[in-house]
């Protein structure tokens, strides 16, 4: 089995042994209760947040399915069709990658309990939630841990168990009488954070909490911008099939760093087509960077 040094192995092997048991016996749905969007299970401990839609890219979601679970391409586009958003939460260390990622889709409940059995390497745990007393299976398979708390979601990595006591209490809430707003989000994200991803539809979004590590992936230098965070996104370049725009907006600590980041950015980048806009005092904002689908693939690690 390859190591996992590829950011959406262990998610997608997994889907991958689903769809090789589409024809197994069903087994009992959870009860009905507030849907539960799969953003509001990511925490506010990732340094690197994206979002992944399908409408995005979907030979995107095809690659990665293929290229990291063995599966065909018919397979792997059979999944696709399945999922209709990725989010992920990542930290980054020199020798070591760790994820919490939340699936928007549609995973059959009738398929999981069959597939993943202890005779094909998982591990299958009752995780009972203290505050409702419901109980959730969690599956284990080579260290990484699954949980499917409904059809429309799946969550892994790092704290399931901490995700899917989020999903329990959303899943259960009621608002008190006297509460204006029964659609409140309860999410631990930033408010600005969890609108940026959830709307992405036609671009994959992310974003930089710690942006120093991700500018040196990114460009391949060292640079101490003394950056707040970095957003940005991926679009379909309309001329060039096989290539994307790349907008980002970076936002520094004070003015001083701005003037000082913008002139070493366009050093790194290379930003001879680009635009480059200054709004206030501390944000710039690059839109136009060609990047190629190919190296974006390798950006993501997959």
């Amino acid at each position: 089995m390859k190591k996992r040094n590829f950011l959406f192995y262990s998610a997608f092997l997994f889907f991958g042994l689903i769809f090789s048991s589409v024809f197994l016996a069903a087994c009992k749905s959870l009860p009905q209760g507030n849907d539960v969007n799969a953003i509001e299970l990511l925490d506010d401990e990732s340094s690197f947040y994206i979002a992944i839609p399908k409408s995005a890219d979907y030979n995107l979601i095809v690659r990665v399915i293929e290229n990291n679970t063995g599966l065909s391409e018919h397979d792997s586009k059979m999944l696709a069709d399945r999922i209709q958003k990725v989010y992920c939460g990542l930290n980054r260390s020199k020798n070591h990658i760790e994820i919490q990622i939340a699936v928007d889709g549609s995973i059959p409940q009738k398929y999981i309990s069959s597939a993943l059995k202890p005779k094909n390497g998982w591990t299958v745990e009752k995780y009972t939630v203290q505050n409702s007393g419901s109980i959730y299976p969690l599956y284990t398979y080579d260290g990484m841990t699954f949980a499917f708390p409904s059809e429309k979601v799946a969550c892994l990595g790092r704290d399931v168990k901490k995700m899917v006591d989020t999903y329990d209490s959303l899943f259960s809430y009621v608002p008190p009488a006297e509460s204006e707003n029964e659609d409140e989000i309860k999410t631990p994200l930033d408010s600005e954070l969890y609108d940026f991803l959830e709307n992405a539809e036609s671009e994959i979004r992310f974003c930089a909490n710690k942006p120093q590590s991700f500018l040196t992936l990114l460009t391949g230098a060292q640079l101490d911008l003394k950056l707040i965070d970095v957003y940005g996104a991926f679009v379909q370049d309309p001329k060039l099939e096989k290539q994307y725009l790349l907008n980002l907006t970076f936002n520094f600590k004070n003015e001083t760093y701005l003037k000082a980041g913008r002139t070493l950015l366009t050093l790194a980048f290379g930003l001879t087509n680009s635009q480059s806009i200054v709004i206030g005092t501390n944000t710039l904002q690059i839109n136009g960077i060609k990047i190629d689908k190919n190296q974006l693939y390798k950006l993501l690690v997959i």
